[in-house]
């Protein structure tokens, strides 16, 4: 169980100054390597559960900010508490779900460019990949999306660990530079959801 906090934008067309800032640092959508999530649809916002990759994950909002503003984006910063567990290696169900598709979940796919950061004495921020683990950090996203017929995309950047780390800012409005992202587009994935179906 962790806690985290994230800001998350999702809009239907490619966001060409995002787009741009990933391609410049060799991040494409052609290099990544797709993965299918599927979320039991709970026509809850605040409460989201996923199967990925042999993983159960729960993830609960605690806490929504008032609507903050930086560049030319705003949006909410929203708190999670999550849950994470193994699946056990031949769980029936958990097949039944992903490899036939059954009980109604909901299979999302998705391309996913992402790095962390971590502070470092020295150096200040410095980026790692996004499969290293590390305890506390921040990891900034761009993901396209696939959810029945609809491409949508997401950038997203989630602080995370015991440790309270928040990103660089100066990164963010590098990455974000003329994109306007608007609070009515800023949730998380549970809400994302229960707006598309």
């Amino acid at each position: 169980m962790f806690k985290s906090e994230e800001i998350r934008w999702f809009f239907e067309t490619e966001n060409s100054s995002i787009s741009k800032w990933f391609e410049e640092n060799s991040y494409t959508f052609e290099n990544t390597n797709p993965r299918k999530d599927y979320y039991l649809p709970l026509q809850k916002e605040d409460i989201g559960i996923k199967l990925r990759e042999g993983n159960v994950e729960i993830k609960n909002r605690i806490n929504r900010s008032e609507k903050e503003k930086f560049c030319k984006a705003e949006g909410y910063f929203e708190s999670y508490i999550k849950w994470s567990f193994s699946s056990t290696e031949k769980d029936s169900l958990y097949e039944e779900i992903v490899e036939e598709e059954k009980y109604n979940w909901i299979g999302v796919s998705k391309e996913r460019l992402s790095f962390k950061l971590n502070k470092d004495a020295d150096k200040g921020f410095v980026k790692i990949k996004s499969d290293e683990f590390i305890s506390s950090g921040c990891q900034i996203e761009y993901t396209r999306v696939k959810l029945k017929d609809d491409i949508w995309y997401t950038f997203g950047i989630e602080c995370f660990g015991d440790k309270e780390l928040k990103c660089g800012l100066s990164l963010i409005e590098e990455i974000i530079e003329n994109a306007e992202l608007k609070a009515e587009n800023s949730m998380g994935y549970a809400e994302f959801l229960n707006r598309c179906l």
